[in-house]
């Protein structure tokens, strides 16, 4: 029975490494083009703290408002920046909530199946581990 279970505890892991490396393609870190201080209808945002759906999409009504009037959103300054830059960076910001909040998952899933694993499988896992590290030290 822990042989079966081990087997699917495994199988979970491999899923869990998969997800992982789709997710090494996304932005770990956000590098804002703006100074991250919005002031948007007499309120403050910083995007670092403030940053979040809502806000984009206060942000994108004012784009489809912008493009209606036929204004160019590229030279469409607000709080020093332009529009289209705050939108590049409020998206930016989220990518990378979701990216945190995705491994923080992907993090503790696997230290549970790690648990769940029956103390041979997890002496063998540990033995094949330094036995990688010996070979990479050759």
């Amino acid at each position: 029975m822990a042989q079966k279970n081990d087997e699917r505890i495994m199988q979970l892991k491999k899923t869990i490494e998969e997800k992982r490396q789709e997710l090494a393609s996304k932005p770990t870190r956000f590098n804002p083009i703006t100074n991250c201080l919005l002031v948007l209808d007499k309120v403050t945002y910083n995007l670092h703290i403030d940053s979040s759906e809502m806000l984009l999409i206060k942000l994108n009504a004012l784009l489809i408002s912008a493009k209606d009037l036929e204004i160019d959103t590229s030279t469409l300054m607000i709080s020093g920046s332009s529009l289209d830059d705050w939108i590049a960076d409020v998206k930016a910001n989220l990518e990378v909530q979701r990216y945190n909040a995705e491994k923080k998952k992907l993090d503790m899933l696997e230290k549970q199946l790690t648990a769940l694993l029956s103390d041979d499988k997890q002496t063998e896992l540990q033995i094949d581990s330094l036995e990688e590290l010996l070979k990479d030290s050759e």
